[in-house]
């Protein structure tokens, strides 16, 4: 599964570098389908994006144990739904 981040909670920007986010263009949002959110155990936000598949747990693999999440929901039919 390809992913992007498309957006990261402000107390977490410094961590990354200025072009880890990006850019929402034409080509971006035909490959990647699906748009995905890390959450963490107290319901915030940490994480946006966007993915090509949305049966995969490769981002709550890649940034959740060092970031502390503990969900990953994609959105279906109108709202996120926990995988």
């Amino acid at each position: 599964m390809k992913y992007k981040i498309t957006y990261i909670h402000p107390f977490l920007e410094k961590d990354f570098q200025d072009d880890f986010i990006i850019n929402k263009t034409k080509e971006s949002l035909t490959k990647f389908n699906f748009k995905f959110r890390l959450l963490d155990a107290d319901r915030n936000i940490y994480f946006e994006g966007v993915a090509t598949r949305n049966d995969s747990f490769d981002p709550l693999d890649f940034l959740g144990t060092e970031y502390s999440c503990t969900d990953l929901q994609f959105f279906e039919n109108g709202k996120f739904v926990s995988l």
